[in-house]
């Protein structure tokens, strides 16, 4: 599990069958960006959670992240 990888919520959560991906990991929880569509200016937003490893699993990897830039 690295930052960036393409995550499906497991049946235990409340995000259930959501795809997100992984922004930030830290001691006993993962922060994963789900894109939430219609809900900002240019019709589509972020919504933030934090996760146990349990609560998803890893289904990819991102190829292309907004304002990340390519690794050499």
């Amino acid at each position: 599990m690295k930052r960036n990888d393409i995550v499906q919520f497991t049946e235990n959560h409340k995000w259930r069958g959501c795809l997100g991906i992984i922004d930030e990991i830290r001691p006993g929880r993962i922060l994963i960006g789900v894109p939430v569509p219609g809900s900002g200016s240019d019709g589509s937003a972020m919504a933030y959670i934090f996760a146990k490893e349990t609560d998803f699993e890893v289904v990819g990897k991102a190829a292309l992240v907004p304002g990340e830039e390519k690794e050499a």
